[in-house]
């Protein structure tokens, strides 16, 4: 009896432990939002104005002034049932000394929350600095993840990537293939009020890339390859504003990223765009994938940020 009763025991223990440590709803929630978990004093304080300053700045590279994230504030005493399912959650707390910490998963999954602390507001506003950075990274990453997760619903296998290029894309059914030749293939989806667009070409490796000679690239494979719809007009990156350029990663391949705007040389279209030069030292070239949209008087924000979950789905194979 006492065998049967430390063995029941046990396994109570472990089945609480399990559900404890397991148990978590899917979380929720637009694409780029955060929920602020403040009082509604607080939120029209410099509380509220350093959080927006820190994190409904404008997102670059597009045409119009969109924020980097969509903020909405919840009271403390609303916080509770569904609302903590919030994928990307900024609690401030007035009763813990100075601090900030990001939970992954806290109440659901996938979740990024980040506590920041303090006694007053001049603490409080020192961490929403201190911790900025890190809740940007945080944040888009897990946005990144979220989009693929929702591609993954319904995907399509690009055959014509693997058969010309030696690569994969993870992208939805919607996108399919709108023009293609034996140097470049482009994508297509068509959305409500316009398109988003995927185009992948191959070049030469270089061991130098700069800004010039990313638009220099870019404007190459759009002019033979991206028309507009007037005849003789096609697509060039917008002189007016310069883009954004860092040194980055897709996957494990060093890689340049450029945002901007695009416009067409004869006609009266533009855009924003996200492209990435990777180096493929599996090949020895440069892979180029280049997203970008046509939807006139809309918000495009979130069509970019499904364009660069897709591109950073990128898988190489070495040609055999």
């Amino acid at each position: 009896m006492k065998k049967t009763l430390i063995i029941f025991f046990t396994i109570t223990v472990l089945s609480c432990n399990n559900t404890q440590t397991t148990y978590k709803p899917l979380s929720s929630g637009r694409i780029h939002s955060v929920s602020v978990v403040l009082d509604s004093k607080d939120w029209t304080s410099k509380i509220g104005d350093e959080i927006r300053n820190a994190y409904a700045d404008e997102y670059l590279g597009l045409p119009q002034v969109e924020e980097r994230f969509s903020l909405s504030q919840i009271d403390y005493e609303t916080f509770s049932g569904f609302a903590r399912t919030s994928r990307n959650i900024i609690y401030i707390n007035k009763r813990k000394d100075q601090g900030h910490v990001f939970v992954k998963n806290k109440y659901a999954r996938p979740q990024v929350y980040l506590e920041i602390s303090g006694m007053n507001e001049s603490q409080i506003i020192s961490e929403i600095r201190k911790s900025k950075n890190s809740g940007i990274v945080n944040f888009s990453k897990g946005e990144i993840l979220e989009n693929q997760r929702r591609i993954l619903q319904s995907p399509i296998t690009q055959n014509d990537l693997k058969r010309e290029f030696n690569i994969d894309l993870t992208m939805s059914s919607a996108y399919k293939v709108f023009k293609k030749d034996s140097a470049v293939i482009w994508f297509q989806k068509p959305t409500k009020y316009g398109t988003s667009n995927i185009v992948v070409s191959e070049i030469d490796f270089l061991d130098e890339i700069s800004l010039d000679k990313s638009i220099e690239i870019r404007d190459s494979i759009s002019k033979q390859f991206v028309p507009g719809r007037l005849e003789g007009s096609y697509m060039i990156t917008e002189q007016a504003y310069l883009p954004v350029f860092k040194k980055t990663s897709v996957n494990i391949f060093d890689s340049f990223e450029t945002r901007g705007t695009w416009e067409v040389k004869g006609d009266f279209m533009g855009g924003p765009f996200i492209n990435y030069l990777v180096k493929d030292t599996l090949n020895n070239r440069l892979i180029f994938l280049e997203g970008f949209v046509f939807s006139p008087s809309q918000r495009k924000r979130d069509n970019i940020i499904e364009l660069e979950a897709i591109m950073k789905t990128l898988k190489i194979y070495e040609k055999k």
